[in-house]
């Protein structure tokens, strides 16, 4: 599939693209979208048959928990496994 330049430029546009205005920007871009669009039509035609789909932490979903105020970590405890302290802060490196 072949995108013409107006089809392009509204894609960049839904798409949040910014480029020259010019005309040969405007083909430039869709010639490269054109590239992008057959290269997923070539993805498309591989047979996935049989193909365990990849892991996904979205099919796992954590049900409901209630919310419940609780006690925090100690202060001392947090600033126990600082690799740095100065009194009851950590020591970070200047960076500036």
């Amino acid at each position: 599939m072949t995108l013409d330049q107006k089809t392009a430029e509204r894609i960049a546009e839904l798409a949040r693209l910014h480029f020259d205005k010019d005309p040969a920007a405007a083909a430039r871009l869709a010639k490269e979208l054109s590239g992008i669009v057959k290269a997923m039509d070539i993805l498309n035609e591989a047979d996935v048959a049989g193909v365990e789909p990849l892991y996904s932490p979205l099919a796992e979903v954590a049900g409901p928990r209630p919310d419940e105020p609780g006690r925090g970590a100690e202060p001392e405890a947090l600033l126990d496994q600082a690799p740095e302290r100065v009194g009851r802060f950590f020591a970070v490196p200047k960076i500036i």
